[in-house]
Formats: structure tokens, C-alpha cells, sequence
């Protein structure tokens, strides 16, 4: 049996980690994520990891899914009738499983440190507009920019502190103050970063007073951060709407038409028992009703894959960031559609019966 402490993590990591996942140049991507959380370099021990657990995942998925599978129409008989399909099957069924599992691990885990990345970013962006007063202040008082830079930054403003102080470490080494701005910018996605360090830097370039751009960045800052609080509550309130149709309003509809096949179904059996002497039988086959059931879970998923790729946009976040909404989603809807689903057939039932 492989001990898989001794195995070496660390080199199978990086046969493990795929360049591509779909469209997405993910080892690329995460390395630069990792670059600018001011990782060293990617944890390939924890994507072995991943990996591992991927299989366990895979293995107790497939144990649930496969008397489905057996019962299949397509693949059941292959499964049956030949020891070598039955293992091919079974072991393609696995492989591709687990290849669609890890794929979602390992964007689970980029998202986690996307996200972790994001919050950072944000932080610096609440503490701008007062890092820009401050800094104007103490450009008034004569202060130096590379000594106002670090003492413009409360201690409690922990993200923009730890950038201040790198700019300032960046500058003592002999960068120019340009070229510190620069590598700062380049290191965010953020548009009102990018701009207010731009404009500054250009204010650098120029000479003379730095104190009077500074403050019009910081009453535009103002006005920025008010216009996105604005459409964030605007967007806020559509993505609200949106959840409630995917996790409540389209569960209910399927589980209505659903019991109403079933409602049908049972008055067709009163009628055939009344009419069974004018030899009249009706009867919805059971057929109908297993499809309409697949149906619905299949609508269900669909639409809320599309609502979380709608909810990730409305946020302003990259479309692939979707994944992080979609599992919540599934489970929810699903739940709920068989609750409705048992609550509604019970209520009508007990009305014919």
C-alpha cells in the first residue's frame, strides 16, 4: 500500500498543477495572486493536497452515483452483459468525475485566495480618501512626501500601512518615488488605485505644489466612493431579486407542475376505477413523471448557473468567480424544490384521497 507521507509532495504538485483550466491560464494566474499576497511561490504540497482529496471527494461521489449508473438504460446493460465494459466504464466514469472534481477544488482554492486578495484591496480603498487629507496635511506642514507617505497612514489601517511602508523601504533603497508608484499600481486591479497613484506620480513629474492636486483627487475620491455605494445598493437590490427567483420562485413552479402531473395522474386513477365496467381506463404513465422529475433538476441547475454568472457580474467580479456562488445555490433550490415537492403532493393527495 503507498504511504502517501513519504510520497514527494512538493515535485508531484507541480506535475499536478495544470497550466489551462478551460480558458483560464490558472497556474499563471495563481502565481500572480500568490505574488501579490507576497507568497514565495506556489504551495504545491497543499495542491497534491487537493488532489488527494479530490479522489476521496470523487470515490464518495461515485459510490452514490453509481446504482444510477447501473440502472441506466444506455450504460446498465453494457455494465451487465461484460466484465472488461463494466470496469472500462467504470473506470472512465471515475477519471472523468474526478478530473471535473479537482478542476473545481483547485478554482475553489484560487477563488479563496482571489477573494482574500480582494478584501485587501478593498481595505486600502475605504482608507484612501483619509490617507490623501492626511497626506496633503502633512505636505502643508513641510514634511517630506517619503516621510508623509508613511505618516498620512493610521496604525490601525493595517493593508495600507504595510503598502506605505513598502513604498517607503522601496525609496531609501534608491528607487525614485515615480518608479515605487509604479510597481504599487501594477500590483492592483483596482481602477481608483491605479488612477489616484497615477495622477500622483504625474504630480511628482511635474514639480511644484503637490498639495493642490492632492486635494481635488481627494474631493473626486469622495465623490467616487459615494457614486459606488450607490451602485452597489442598486445592484444589490437586482441581485437580491435574482436569488430569490433561483432559489425560490423556479423550485416552486417545478414542484407545481410537478404535483399537478401527480393530481392528474390521481384523478385519472379515480375515473378509471368508476369507469372500469364501460371499459374506460386512463392512467399518466410513470415514465412522464420521472422525466418531468429529471427535468426540473435539470432546469434547476441551469438556472442557477446562469443566475450566479448574472450575480458575479452585477458584483463588478470576474465570471469565473461564479463557482464560488453556484454549489450554495444548487443545494438550496434542490432542497427546496423536494420540500415543496412533498409538501404540495401531500396536500393535493390528501384532497382526492
Amino acid at each position: 500500500m503507498v504511504n502517501i507521507n513519504k510520497i514527494n509532495k512538493n515535485e508531484l504538485g507541480k506535475i499536478l498543477i495544470p497550466n489551462k483550466i478551460q480558458r483560464m491560464d490558472y497556474k499563471k494566474e495563481l502565481e500572480e495572486v500568490y505574488e501579490k499576497l507576497y507568497y514565495n511561490k506556489i504551495n504545491y504540497v497543499m495542491i497534491t493536497n487537493l488532489f488527494f482529496l479530490s479522489i476521496l471527494i470523487s470515490f464518495i461521489a461515485f459510490i452514490y452515483f453509481y446504482p444510477a449508473l447501473l440502472n441506466n438504460g444506455t450504460f446498465g446493460p453494457l455494465i451487465q452483459s461484460s466484465l472488461i465494459l463494466k470496469f472500462i466504464i467504470i473506470y472512465l466514469s471515475f477519471v472523468i468525475l474526478n478530473i471535473l472534481v479537482y478542476n473545481s477544488v483547485l478554482l475553489g482554492y484560487f477563488l479563496y485566495h482571489d477573494g482574500k486578495f480582494k478584501k485587501y484591496e478593498n481595505e486600502i480603498e475605504k482608507d484612501l480618501p483619509e490617507f490623501i487629507d492626511n497626506l496633503v496635511s502633512n505636505l502643508k506642514g513641510g514634511i517630506s512626501l517619503e516621510r508623509a507617505f508613511l505618516k498620512s497612514v493610521r496604525p490601525e489601517q493595517k493593508a495600507l500601512l504595510k503598502e506605505m511602508t513598502l513604498i517607503n523601504e522601496k525609496i531609501l533603497m534608491g528607487k525614485s518615488v515615480e518608479q515605487a508608484l509604479i510597481e504599487f499600481r501594477n500590483r492592483f486591479d483596482s481602477a481608483v488605485l491605479n488612477r489616484t497613484f497615477f495622477l500622483m506620480g504625474e504630480g511628482i513629474k511635474g514639480g511644484g505644489n503637490l498639495a493642490a492636486p492632492l486635494e481635488r483627487i481627494s474631493q473626486n475620491l469622495k465623490r467616487i466612493t459615494n457614486l459606488n455605494e450607490e451602485i452597489k445598493a442598486n445592484a444589490g437590490g437586482f441581485a437580491i431579486i435574482i436569488k430569490g427567483i433561483t432559489i425560490i420562485v423556479a423550485p416552486l413552479l417545478f414542484a407545481l407542475a410537478l404535483t399537478l402531473l401527480n393530481f392528474i395522474g390521481q384523478l385519472f386513477s379515480l375515473l378509471s376505477e368508476s369507469n372500469s365496467q364501460l371499459g374506460f381506463v386512463a392512467s399518466v404513465p410513470e415514465e412522464f413523471t420521472i422525466y418531468l422529475n429529471t427535468f426540473s433538476i435539470a432546469m434547476i441547475v441551469m438556472i442557477t448557473f446562469f443566475s450566479s454568472l448574472i450575480t458575479s457580474q452585477l458584483k463588478n467580479e470576474k465570471t469565473y468567480t461564479a463557482i464560488k456562488y453556484l454549489p450554495i445555490y444548487i443545494i438550496i433550490s434542490l432542497f427546496l424544490f423536494k420540500s415543496f415537492s412533498g409538501i404540495l403532493l401531500g396536500f393535493f393527495g390528501g384532497i382526492i384521497g
